[in-house]
């Protein structure tokens, strides 16, 4: 039984909150940067192994444009330093964060599933480069549930990594640096949550509950249930999607970015929030569902945008 229920009349009062705010919302305050698209797993909850997009790594001089203009522009943004790749492949990931951190911004995190993070010394040199929140995906607490799920994971060594970059918050954190272990709630793992959180809280590790989505339809998500009504999209109201070419996309789900709102080699970010994706959160916050992309007509993913998270 999933823990996460959907309240329709509870999550409206926060759209119309939102509703309420949109006049004033001139950039975005999620930005996720597609600096690596690469991944060394093929998760059964994610959809990273269909993708069709051509992989690569964002180049320096974009990544730097997208800080500046954010450094500028809303310094306090969350800027998820990730959006569909491991970032443990970027042998500068750490370099990359420095630079965010020294421009000002304040709330720099990556997510991870940190089978790397025991090698090349990667958990003091991210917590050295001031990264705020690291967020490692493990989704188990048996190591046969993991290998399941996570197939090209070693259980063992994201544990090993978890515990090091712990470790190194203590030698060499700062106030407000913070870990967190994800567990993304399904029905191959439901019977593990209690556990799950119990081993990691008593090694003193931030523990992160959360509902299972199906990438736009591509993965199956019995969490997500047909609904009469439907409200407006968490993430397509609030985040914006950087691919690693520059590309904007839709949302945080279109991983392939079928749909493009632009390009940020091209146009300022603000530019983009401003037009094109403007122009989608309004239809989203009229509900005019018909005359929506076609990936974002049926999907149900918003419903997990939502939910409350456990931790």
């Amino acid at each position: 039984m999933s823990r996460f229920k959907y309240d329709f009349e509870a999550v409206k009062e926060r759209v119309d909150e939102r509703i309420r705010r949109e006049v004033n919302e001139k950039f975005p305050g999620i930005i996720l940067i597609d600096n690596v698209s690469f991944c060394n797993l093929r998760c059964s909850m994610c959809s990273h192994k269909d993708m069709v997009r051509k992989p690569g790594f964002m180049e320096w001089e974009l990544y730097k444009k997208i800080i500046d203009e954010i450094a500028e522009e809303r310094p306090d943004a969350r800027v998820w330093i990730t959006y569909f790749g491991e970032g443990l492949l970027l042998k500068d990931l750490d370099e990359r964060i420095k630079y965010a951190k020294e421009k000002g911004l304040k709330d720099v995190v990556l997510n991870s599933n940190g089978v790397l993070l025991p090698l090349n010394n990667w958990a003091d040199r991210l917590v050295k480069a001031g990264l705020d929140a690291l967020y490692v995906g493990i989704d188990a607490y048996y190591k046969e549930t993991y290998e399941k799920l996570r197939v090209g994971g070693d259980f063992d060594s994201v544990v090993e990594g978890v515990l090091l970059y712990k470790k190194a918050l203590q030698r060499y954190g700062r106030d407000g640096q913070r870990l967190f272990v994800q567990f993304v709630e399904m029905e191959e793992n439901s019977s593990e949550v209690e556990k799950f959180i119990e081993f990691w809280r008593g090694k003193g590790v931030n523990v992160k509950i959360r509902p299972k989505v199906s990438w736009a339809g591509r993965i199956e998500a019995k969490n997500l249930k047909e609904f009469e009504k439907r409200l407006p999209c968490f993430w397509g109201l609030n985040t914006m999607n950087i691919a690693h070419d520059g590309s904007v996309c839709l949302c945080a789900i279109d991983l392939d970015c079928q749909t493009k709102m632009g390009n940020i080699n091209e146009k300022s970010l603000k530019e983009v929030w401003n037009t094109a994706l403007k122009d989608f959160r309004k239809v989203h916050l009229k509900g005019m569902w018909e005359i929506l992309p076609e990936m974002c007509k049926k999907c149900k993913d918003w419903q997990s945008g939502y939910a409350e998270y456990i931790s």
